[in-house]
């Protein structure tokens, strides 16, 4: 009965733990794309989301010198130009 009750125990503590990690990642994902204009000034650096891993699109997140993220289209001219931008940034530091 002891067993019984310690491999239940321990089954609840795995299903917790895991719901939370899938949490904790699917909250990283973009779900849409912003509308506003973004400003190569503002941003520090960025990441780049694909569909490989457990989120659904495509997206390049934007990472502000306040701590926040901003999620943009790949395809869009204006997210490349930022992209370029901020790649210039990073080649004139080294």
């Amino acid at each position: 009965m002891t067993s019984t009750r310690v491999t239940a125990v321990a089954l609840l503590v795995i299903f917790i733990l895991n719901s939370f990690l899938l949490q904790t990642e699917s909250a990283s994902c973009c779900l849409s794309y912003t509308k506003k204009n973004i400003k190569c000034q503002r941003m520090k650096g960025y990441t780049i989301q694909t569909l490989m891993g457990i989120c659904d699109r495509d997206a390049i997140i934007f990472h502000t010198k306040g701590g926040n993220f901003i999620c943009a289209d790949p395809s869009k001219e204006q997210t490349q130009k930022i992209i370029h931008c901020l790649n210039a940034r990073a080649r004139s530091l080294s």
